[in-house]
């Protein structure tokens, strides 16, 4: 059924793009944008007995670019530079083709159900998949990126920008359906999937709504995904997650939750919950997030994490942010024999900005 499903979808990409006569009127041209966040500020935490000031920062440099066919079809390209890193120089790198017949992306990104994700209102430093790890540190056996023990963002045992094909519906009436297909868990990597993988062959569905009624403005999804586990003993890992936020006179509040089965340290279920209110250049938030792992069985029990964060930010001009983040945070690890739970608070101020 895989196999059919992403052929029948090849087939009719592959037709229109060689249909007779059909021509760009310029090459694609790349562009620059991106992001940057710069933070001072002052954390304690019960590791080490840490109470410090600190700067912390985090950027990217995207290059884009697009062209479009005679006969509507855009063709266009998007890489990510990192620009605070020791590991992953380039974060996505992917391909895409649109039309009226949807969106289809071909590379390093994240899966449909990511990118469809809804989730609580935040304007501070984020604790969905966010910095408070920064400040208050965690000594964690299991993925805290994409995974439930940080987030309701959550990637399938937590592969995160990993090659694959992803393809978008139109959105009819709010409505909106996305399908990915991860042929293997290795990011820049051309090798050929292992037989004994323990995670290959994921398929990932995702169905995001978004829409106003009478000044209420409204966004939900629902994602599945599952992939083959061929590792000896191993289960085949599933993930689900869905998320609702509700606007209204400058009020959102909004909340999301997210499980992860047979994926095990990675296993686990996380939520969030917050409200915001924005007028003019003012936006201020509160925001509660708890998520938990198995962690590293062999070696620990389940870990859990608490975390709350009230925030306020003020938008200077287009694209210019500064922001203010009280925030606590707890870190439980059920490990008898483990000194690495830990807790904490931080206060930062800080600047955003995109380009």
């Amino acid at each position: 059924m895989k196999n059919r499903l992403l052929g029948g979808t090849a087939l009719v990409a592959a037709g229109m793009l060689v249909a007779p006569g059909v021509q760009a009127e310029e090459p694609i041209k790349l562009g620059v944008g991106g992001f940057m966040e710069q933070y001072f500020g002052y954390a304690s935490s019960d590791i080490d007995d840490r109470d410090h000031f600190d700067q912390k920062s985090d950027s990217e440099i995207i290059f884009s670019g697009s062209t479009t066919l005679d006969n509507g079809i855009q063709f266009g390209v998007n890489v990510q530079l990192e620009g605070n890193t020791s590991g992953d120089t380039i974060d996505e790198s992917y391909a895409f083709i649109e039309g009226d017949f949807g969106r289809v992306l071909l590379g390093s990104e994240n899966s449909a159900g990511y990118l469809m994700s809804v989730a609580a209102p935040n304007v501070g430093i984020g604790i969905n998949t966010g910095d408070q790890i920064d400040w208050v540190p965690i000594d964690n056996e299991a993925g805290f990126f994409r995974g439930t023990l940080g987030s309701t963002f959550v990637e399938n045992n937590a592969v995160n920008d990993v090659n694959r094909l992803t393809y978008f519906t139109p959105r009819f009436s709010g409505l909106q359906g996305g399908i990915t297909y991860t042929p293997d868990a290795e990011e820049d990597d051309n090798t050929q999937p292992s037989e004994n993988a323990s995670f290959h062959d994921g398929i990932d569905f995702g169905l995001n709504f978004t829409e106003s009624f009478g000044g209420f403005d409204v966004s939900t999804y629902g994602r599945y995904g599952i992939a083959s586990n061929d590792a000896p003993g191993g289960d085949d890992p599933e993930v689900f997650s869905t998320g609702l936020s509700i606007g209204y006179a400058g009020f959102t509040v909004g909340g999301s939750y997210a499980n992860q089965d047979d994926a095990g340290a990675n296993e686990g279920q996380s939520f969030d919950v917050g409200a915001s209110y924005g007028t003019g250049p003012w936006a201020v938030s509160v925001t509660y997030f708890e998520g938990e792992a198995e962690g590293d069985t062999t070696a620990s029990g389940d870990e859990e994490i608490s975390t709350v964060e009230v925030a306020a930010s003020y938008a200077l001009g287009p694209g210019i942010k500064v922001i203010g983040s009280v925030g606590y945070n707890e870190f439980d690890d059920d490990n008898d024999g483990s000194d690495a739970s830990n807790e904490g608070y931080w206060v930062v101020s800080g600047i955003q900005l995109s380009f």
